[in-house]
């Protein structure tokens, strides 16, 4: 693969990433709205992957290549983190629908590399225009108040439920700082991916390094919030 040079311009094309997000968001503000119950999060997962991997091969950006391979190896690593929310800390509750992977739904990791796919490139998009810092800054915003408002919309949709824990409104502060927290990591999670010099096995590894992240910033949150 060939990695995006600095001068790769960014289009409006290159955009149409986040409409997933937002498409992901719309989704389970109508199953909240309906009450369609917990197979919907599995048609969720399936219908936005199936757009992000669409868009992967339509864009052809090698960069979105790579930061797909660095998902997928980081939402199977996270699948750890679930497991000590769910099993240890008792503060994650899944519904008992589908196929588990450990104590997650098996469709947890490609929600992961969804996720990181999408802000792990607004991570590089900003810190290659405005640097390091604001890059962080802005993708732990995004990622702070993007994923627990999907919490939400998840927790009154019936697909996952808290407990336990110190709580804004249905959305633990942990999930809150620890979204934000990751997101702060992206820039220079990915700073290794954009590049080819590493390879395959390079962007997995990186992706491990991210899963791992994932359950270390859960448990710093969860330490400061309760």
């Amino acid at each position: 693969m060939r990695s995006a040079p600095a001068t790769d311009p960014i289009t409006r094309d290159d955009w149409l990433l986040f409409a997933v997000n937002a498409l992901g968001l719309v989704w389970a503000g109508i199953d909240a709205a309906l009450g369609l119950g917990p197979w919907s999060a599995w048609a969720c997962v399936a219908l936005t992957s199936a757009l992000y991997l669409a868009h992967v091969q339509w864009r052809q950006r090698d960069i979105l290549k790579n930061l797909l391979v660095f998902g997928l190896a980081a939402g199977l690593t996270e699948l750890g983190a679930d497991w000590w929310l769910v099993s240890k800390t008792h503060t994650l509750h899944y519904a008992p629908w589908g196929p588990f992977l450990i104590d997650s739904p098996a469709y947890m990791p490609l929600s992961w590399a969804g996720i990181l796919l999408s802000m792990g490139f607004l991570g590089w998009v900003v810190s290659r225009a405005k640097g390091l810092v604001v890059g962080s800054a802005v993708a732990a915003l995004v990622s702070g108040l993007y994923v627990p408002t999907f919490e939400a919309l998840a927790h009154s949709a019936g697909w996952w439920t808290y407990d336990n824990c110190n709580r804004l409104g249905v959305v633990p502060w942990y999930i809150i700082v620890g979204e934000a927290l990751i997101g702060a990591a992206m820039p220079v999670l990915v700073s290794g991916v954009v590049r080819t010099g590493s390879g395959f096995v390079g962007w997995a590894l990186r992706g491990v390094i991210a899963g791992v992240w994932i359950g270390v910033a859960y448990f710093i949150a969860l330490s400061i919030t309760g």
